[in-house]
């Protein structure tokens, strides 16, 4: 079956050209002969592409894309002319046309037109299920944690998750930003648009300024293709750009513009491109230390630092390893076809005394992926462990609820200590309020003396 097209054209003879040429394609096709009978069309049915007279005598053509893109905004727009110009171009792709075309034009340019449009429209489909398959493997249920720490993060990524609100997610690397960054975007409005990722430390100083922004066609030697560019592949949906403070300093001007502004010039091109995407950065660096030392934009920094969520280190929250584990685990032995694997006690205190300082929860999950793949017994043991795994640790807590607490008072300390015994500020430091910290501090024991020891 063809596509559902609306021909927008006061001219009687080209209207009707147009009509019978795409019906016998196979086209379902409608026309109106002004712009007040094509709004009327709109507002009852939807149609998969629009071909539009940019001027009509009762309504200026650019003012009919506009309703086009609310009204119906998953139909692609196709713009006639016989006012060929520059500025009339610009002016319609940025009021949402998808191609252009000069009256006056043969018949078979305006069905590879149509064409063209309808493969889009097709692959839009299909990246539409993709995304929902990704969704399905990446939901917010894949966070798993039992830390009170970690609780207080997924309230916080809920309560900012709806808002346009830039975001920098901060913390070691393997603690997880990445799946905060995905929770983040499905539990957005934007969930329907597509997340993409981008690690800036991976792409080389020289390139980094095309793969946010794109280029044109010849902009620069080897540039045999345009690019668009991460912010228009994450048009109506969120980037991720983790690894941000590797961003080279001669392109984080360029970053800050396409922030404030909500557009990007790609490398060649002469006229801005309005984006609408967020931005949702990660670093393991310490941008402020950054700032001071010269190799980070402050006011950059302000602008990507509207909600900051800092990620603890496994080690501060040994109360998630239990549930990670069974997490992992049952993904490992999924995916190598195999049941579930039990742990033993024993094997639980060793994960839990290892500090897991390289890579945190990444590290975890490949130690536990060698474990799966190793293991050809349904528990695994504690002779199942390396033996430098086991030596490494030292003396393994006995009981789940000792090394919580040794671990969550060590924490407490710390951050007490580093803010010279401030409650509010270690209460800020720490993400909690006052009062729940005051309940922590009685819990574990803490006096204002104890404190410096």
């Amino acid at each position: 079956m063809g596509e559902k097209i609306l021909i927008i054209e006061d001219e009687e003879g080209l209207r009707r050209n147009l009509d019978t040429c795409l019906a016998e394609l196979g086209h379902r096709v409608s026309c109106a002969a002004c712009g007040e009978d094509a709004i009327g069309m709109l507002h009852r049915e939807q149609f998969d592409i629009v071909i539009t007279d940019i001027r009509l005598g009762d309504m200026d053509g650019l003012d009919i894309l506009k309703r086009i893109t609310s009204l119906s905004s998953q139909a692609g727009v196709l713009v006639m002319t016989a006012y060929g110009s520059l500025d009339s171009a610009i002016k319609a792709f940025r009021s949402g046309a998808h191609d252009y075309i000069l009256k006056p034009f043969a018949l078979e340019e305006i069905e590879q037109r149509v064409k063209n449009i309808a493969s889009n429209r097709t692959l839009q489909r299909q990246n539409a299920l993709l995304r929902q398959e990704i969704q399905q493997c990446h939901n917010p249920s894949d966070l798993v944690y039992e830390s009170q720490s970690m609780k207080e993060t997924y309230d916080l990524v809920r309560k900012i998750a709806p808002l346009k609100s830039n975001v920098l997610i901060t913390g070691e690397s393997g603690t997880g930003k990445e799946l905060v960054a995905r929770a983040i975007h499905e539990l957005s409005g934007r969930r329907d648009g597509v997340l993409v990722p981008l690690n800036v430390s991976a792409i080389p100083d020289t390139l980094v300024e095309s793969y946010l922004f794109g280029h044109c066609k010849g902009a620069f030697t080897g540039a045999e293709r345009s690019r668009p560019g991460v912010f228009r592949a994450a048009e109506k949906g969120t980037l991720f750009l983790d690894e941000i403070g590797e961003l080279p300093l001669h392109v984080q001007p360029k970053l800050l513009r396409a922030l404030e502004e909500k557009e990007i010039t790609p490398i060649g091109c002469d006229f801005p491109i309005k984006v609408d995407t967020r931005i949702v950065a990660a670093t393991h660096r310490d941008l402020d230390a950054m700032v001071q030392a010269g190799g980070f934009r402050r006011d950059l920094l302000l602008r990507l630092n509207v909600v900051r969520i800092h990620i603890p280190p496994l080690r501060d929250r040994i109360e998630d390893i239990p549930a990670l584990v069974t997490h992992f685990i049952k993904r490992h032995c999924d995916n190598f076809g195999r049941p579930p694997l039990r742990i033993e006690p024993e094997v639980m205190n060793y994960l839990m005394a290892c500090p897991w300082e390289l890579g945190n929860v990444r590290e975890l999950s490949n130690f536990l992926e060698r474990l799966v793949i190793m293991s050809d017994r349904e528990t695994v043991r504690e002779n199942d462990l390396p033996k430098s795994f086991r030596t490494q640790g030292g003396e393994c807590p006995l009981h789940l609820k000792e090394a919580v607490s040794r671990a969550e008072r060590s924490h407490i300390v710390s951050i007490l200590r580093s803010v010279n015994g401030s409650r509010e500020r270690a209460a800020c430091a720490l993400g909690i309020s006052l009062a729940t910290l005051y309940r922590h501090l009685d819990r574990l024991g803490l006096k204002e003396g104890s404190i410096n020891k």
